[in-house]
């Protein structure tokens, strides 16, 4: 019996398939940024360094803490990655978010 295997590729989807792409930043002094985690190697530990390096490079920058948005997991249906992306927008742009960092690995 032959087994199947699904790849999901770590470079996200093409550019086309996303749609529209924000404008990188020029810089992160005095911005918010937001942490959106989807429960893979070590989140906990890699969100306090990225913040503790963050803010000593950008000692004005505030940082929403993944604990705050919905936990995003690998996989899934395409409605529910939709519905869940829905939220974690509103949730950024409520709380003033500039930025998002998301994932950390799998």
């Amino acid at each position: 019996m032959e087994k199947t295997m699904k790849v999901i590729s770590p470079e996200g989807l093409p550019l086309g398939a996303t749609g529209r792409v924000s404008r990188q930043l020029d810089n992160l002094e005095g911005k918010t940024i937001g942490e959106v985690y989807n429960n893979h190697f070590k989140g906990e530990l890699m969100f306090r360094t990225y913040r503790r390096l963050l803010k000593q490079k950008y000692p004005g920058i505030k940082i929403i803490p993944y604990d705050q948005f919905p936990i995003v997991y690998v996989g899934g249906d395409a409605a529910s990655q939709k519905r869940i992306a829905k939220e974690i927008a509103a949730i950024a742009k409520e709380k003033g978010c500039h930025a998002i960092i998301t994932g950390n690995g799998g």
